[in-house]
């Protein structure tokens, strides 16, 4: 696996991710998922808004520590990041250890 693509932005650091999964995630970079921080992963946002703010489809973190956690990850490591949907369930090879 290729280093993955680092750089600052509105949110600080950012992350680009690569899906892996076929029909499933491998569409990642085409939609520009990416990790980074955000103001609203905080205490400050739960008790505004009632619920941890959302991003559109990207892991976003607290940006206290988004530089560092990306730091850590970002060369030749996964995140696993998911969603109940069934289909990904019945058929993804990951969770089910299909070569």
């Amino acid at each position: 696996m290729e280093s993955q693509v680092t750089w600052m932005a509105e949110n600080g650091c950012t992350l680009q991710l690569q899906g892996l999964e076929a029909q499933f995630s491998d569409n990642a970079l085409e939609r520009a998922i990416v990790m980074h921080g955000a103001n609203y992963v905080s205490n400050a946002s739960i008790k505004a808004l009632g619920r941890l703010g959302r991003s559109w489809g990207c892991p976003a973190v607290r940006l206290e520590i988004a530089k560092e956690l990306i730091d850590n990850i970002k060369e030749n490591r996964f995140v696993f990041i998911y969603y109940p949907d069934r289909e990904w369930l019945r058929d993804s090879k990951y969770l089910h250890c299909s070569p």
